[in-house]
């Protein structure tokens, strides 16, 4: 059985993770301010951003088959215009320095290089047709390049794209034990001898999956009490996650099986997304259009169990290698500057819990992250890109002049 030789450094959302884990815990009513850009393409529906530094941050826009692009020091939005029938998804950064995203229905990774003037954009297709790619994440191989791993979730597989492969690009893909599980959010995890732990959420089968790249296993946690995890986040041992068809929030310890849940204030608030400071989470609420946070010190569990028997299945799987070429794509970029709303807002707290409505009614807040003091998150009813920072914060957005 072939082993994949790779190391665990986790560079998702980079430029985030460097300076966020000093960030305060919200007081119980602290005013934050919302900043929201418009996106220039009416109705379409941004889903995840990834900030590339303090002022720029990239986002897809689902619906329009578009990447973007705000930079909150101009308040211009610029949008890429991708090959037809791409339908963008999860997006992040690499190690280069490039922007690296999941095309759904174009069935690719796309790899675009925001330095160059044309030929920016790279597209790796998936050999698994119709295959859905729809999530990834990303870290340096052995080789010290990026490679990426990512979820098929119409094909029900992980994969990982090796662009520089010894004999070219490469596309490995395993098949995920439990059937439909729908294979969402994927973030990369430590290392287990030369292979490395990747994490994904089973959307449709509330359970947490692991893909071991050394032994080739794929472990499954059962979830009881959720019903959909989208989107987790691997942070120093730990799996954060949301239940995108209720108010739970969670913490699963892959190793003691031990897993933490608590409920959000708001009824119903499906929360698709979070972003771990610290051992705290803030954390998107797509129904209750709501931006929470949990201090997870000052908020006893809701429930507090060790997984096992039937809770925990390890199953082996053999990996499939497919060599795959890369097609290279000029992109025309269009910028439209955007006069930004700003809003300011009183937290609401509730035990180690505190939210803040999200200015824009019924805007489906949906991926969030986050740079410095700020959260960045993707309003996907809205069509919006939002910053949230404490009031008093250095480093708030303002409105440019009116007619920039």
């Amino acid at each position: 059985m072939k082993k994949f030789s790779m190391n665990a450094h986790n560079l998702t959302g980079l430029a985030a993770i460097v300076v966020f884990m000093g960030m305060c815990i919200p007081a119980g009513a602290q005013s934050y301010t919302f900043t929201e850009w418009a996106t220039p393409t009416a109705s379409s529906l941004p889903l995840h951003v990834i900030p590339v530094s303090s002022t720029e941050f990239y986002f897809t826009e689902n619906a329009k088959n578009r990447i973007g692009a705000v930079n909150i020091s101009s308040n211009t939005v610029t949008e890429w215009v991708l090959p037809a029938a791409s339908m963008p998804h999860s997006i992040t950064l690499d190690a280069s320095g490039n922007i690296v995203f999941a095309a759904f229905s174009g069935n690719y990774v796309g790899v675009y290089n925001p330095n160059a003037t044309t030929l920016q954009l790279t597209k790796y297709p998936i050999p698994t047709a119709g295959g859905g790619i729809i999530h990834l994440d990303t870290q340096l191989s052995p080789e010290n390049a990026p490679e990426y791993f990512f979820s098929e979730a119409t094909a029900n597989k992980m994969g990982l794209l090796d662009p520089n492969a010894v004999g070219g690009p490469s596309v490995t893909e395993w098949n995920i034990p439990t059937a439909s599980s729908t294979p969402r959010g994927v973030s990369i995890g430590g290392a287990d001898g030369t292979g490395t732990q990747v994490f994904f959420a089973e959307l449709n089968t509330h359970k947490i999956g692991m893909l071991d790249t050394f032994t080739n296993d794929i472990t499954e946690w059962t979830i009881p009490s959720v019903r959909q995890v989208e989107h987790l986040h691997y942070v120093n041992g730990l799996v954060y996650f949301g239940d995108l068809a209720t108010s739970v929030v969670g913490i699963l310890n892959p190793v003691t099986n031990e897993l933490k849940e608590w409920q959000a204030p708001t009824t119903s608030a499906d929360v698709p997304d979070v972003f771990v400071v610290g051992t705290n989470f803030y954390f998107s609420e797509r129904a209750g259009t709501k931006i929470g946070f949990l201090n997870t010190t000052a908020q006893t569990p809701w429930k507090d169990v060790i997984l096992k028997g039937a809770s925990v299945v390890v199953t082996p799987e053999t990996p499939t290698t497919t060599a795959v070429t890369a097609t290279p794509v000029t992109l025309t970029p269009k910028t439209t500057p955007v006069q930004p709303t700003i809003t300011q807002v009183s937290g609401v707290a509730n035990g180690g819990f505190t939210e803040w409505t999200v200015p824009t009614s019924a805007s489906g807040p949906l991926g969030i992250n986050g740079v410095g003091s700020m959260v960045v998150f993707a309003e996907y009813y809205g069509s919006k890109v939002a910053t949230v920072v404490p009031t008093a914060s250095p480093i708030r957005p303002t409105a440019a002049p009116d007619g920039q």
